[in-house]
């Protein structure tokens, strides 16, 4: 009798508690509900789904067993459901994933390029639903960076030489990684057009590219890109994955030679809520951040604009998570780094860093193809392209797919080239540029049937290749376009006394997935 007395007084003074600071402005509250009808609307006999994330951009909290939760509102806000494991989006006609909740009751301020408009007041209840789905423990992911389109010949550009691949990937779902845009930000909406086509979710990372450069600050920099994609960090799970999209911009207005100005910063709002979202993820899964501008900038770390400013205190929130990859963009060139105690990581795993190639290469530069679409090699001589992830588990491996290109041309040998004289031969290299290659990749090569054997990884040096191209083809490359320090290529001796005639370069690598790749080139030792 006195345990029933006790609940119905616990139970009243919840209700009355609740009910309280429900109707206070300074809360807002809702459900997150499986929405079997797939209507975007909660039916009747949709159920709560328990132990969900939500968070308004700082606080997090998860939802009760019947999908309820209760959040601090505050003046200007989004609202967000991180979507669990065995779960797909509500999207839009355009594929666009919609689980937030824009809080601007006044709208953006004006801007060149237009933001968000009104919203008014808080609604009484924010209810997000989300379609049940087979929690798949093998998933695969289409990732790249900067489509950075400037026109509208650009975009034309990118949907010629992507739409169509995507299309036919068997992806489930597309990372963009920041760029989206090259500054014209009235663009968006023919993007998402094109990139609906490929009929898979697409999450687009937040780039400096897509800032509002007239807003001045960072406060309301972004206005036109969450007028399309909600959020500019926020979190997300796929089978053993848990994904973090971060925001690592910060805007610092137009400097004085009139040039908008950022750095790489994450900033203490957003780790803050990291702090707060990462409580809730169970220590055995793989985290994958998803950011544009590099943690690391290999052989270029001294520049704050092409690293982020304040990764040790990233790391720090990180220490307990024994795999963690990091996915960027931004320098549009590939690479592998992996950034242990000497960059500041107490975990004895490393954080392995892959900055992906670029959709827009260099910049779409350079002379077109067969289909008029430019080449645009990458400063470190690797193609355009985007890269393949298959996650198994906590685990995960990856491929670079060059764009027009067939998906095994991993390798170009560089040099030799053209015809060679016996007395040139003490001064030449065999120099393979492996795209895609790390510290862990295995290279070897062979002369016509010899033995296989290893190559060297020359370390931040040029693709030669990428160098006589610029010099050849510069008038298709903007002026500022240099080439670029890479770790991608492999050196061996050329045999000193290789006699006249045709011969053949084989080049063979294993990657640290276990992949294997190979190149081949003839040769010819031609005298007067």
């Amino acid at each position: 009798m006195i345990f029933k007395v006790l609940f119905l007084f616990t139970f009243l003074f919840n209700i009355l508690y609740f009910t309280t600071i429900a109707q206070s402005p300074e809360y807002v509250e809702g459900y997150v509900y499986a929405d079997l009808q797939q209507n975007g609307n909660r039916s009747l006999g949709d159920p709560g789904i328990p132990g969900v994330m939500v968070s308004n951009q700082y606080e997090v909290v998860i939802t009760d067993e019947n999908g309820y939760f209760m959040l601090p509102a505050r003046e200007e806000m989004i609202v967000f459901i991180a979507k669990p494991a065995g779960y797909k989006y509500q999207m839009d006609h355009l594929n666009i994933p919609r689980f937030y909740y824009i809080h601007r009751p006044d709208g953006s301020p004006k801007l060149n390029y237009a933001g968000l408009d009104p919203t008014g007041p808080m609604p009484e209840m924010l209810n997000f639903g989300l379609i049940p789905a087979e929690e798949k423990e093998t998933f695969s992911a289409i990732v790249f960076g900067d489509p950075q389109t400037l026109n509208d010949q650009q975009l034309s550009w990118f949907r010629d030489a992507f739409a169509g691949e995507f299309s036919r990937e068997n992806a489930d779902i597309i990372l963009a990684l920041g760029d989206i845009m090259y500054d014209n930000l009235s663009l968006y909406q023919r993007y998402n057009e094109i990139m609906s086509i490929a009929g898979k979710p697409v999450v687009n990372v937040f780039g400096n590219h897509d800032l509002n450069f007239d807003a001045g600050s960072n406060r309301y920099a972004r206005e036109t890109f969450k007028s399309h994609y909600g959020p500019t960090y926020f979190s997300f799970e796929e089978g053993d994955v848990h994904f973090i999209v971060i925001d690592n911009i910060d805007y610092l207005g137009y400097n004085e030679q009139g040039r908008p100005g950022y750095i790489g910063n994450i900033g203490e709002a957003q780790l803050a809520w990291l702090k707060n979202n990462l409580q809730w993820v169970d220590k055995d899964k793989l985290i994958v951040i998803l950011g544009h501008i590099p943690l690391y900038a290999p052989g270029r770390d001294d520049n704050p604009t092409l690293r982020t400013g304040d990764r040790e205190k990233l790391f720090a929130l990180l220490e307990d998570f024994d795999n963690v990859l990091f996915l960027g963009g931004h320098v549009h060139s590939i690479s592998h780094s992996f950034l242990g105690s000497e960059f500041g990581r107490n975990n004895s795993n490393p954080i392995h860093q892959i900055l992906v190639a670029a959709a827009s290469g260099s910049w779409w530069g350079g002379p077109t193809d067969k289909n008029g679409i430019p080449t645009a090699t990458q400063r470190d001589g690797s193609p355009k392209g985007y890269h393949l992830f298959t996650f198994r588990g906590n685990t995960y491996s990856e491929q670079l797919k060059p764009s027009g290109l067939d998906a095994g041309y991993q390798i170009r040998i560089e040099s030799p080239i053209g015809n060679i004289s016996p007395e040139s031969l003490e001064n030449i290299q065999i120099r393979a540029n492996v795209f895609n290659s790390s510290k862990y990749s295995e290279v070897i090569y062979r002369l016509n049937d010899g033995e296989w054997t290893p190559m060297v990884r020359d370390e931040l040096s040029f693709s030669g290749f990428f160098k006589e191209h610029l010099d050849k083809h510069q008038e298709h490359y903007s002026s500022w376009i240099a080439p670029m320090r890479t770790s991608n290529i492999w050196v061996a001796p050329l045999q000193s006394t290789l006699p006249k005639g045709v011969h053949r370069i084989d080049v063979k690598t294993t990657d640290m997935y276990g992949q294997e790749f190979n190149q081949t080139k003839v040769l010819e030792v031609k005298g007067d």
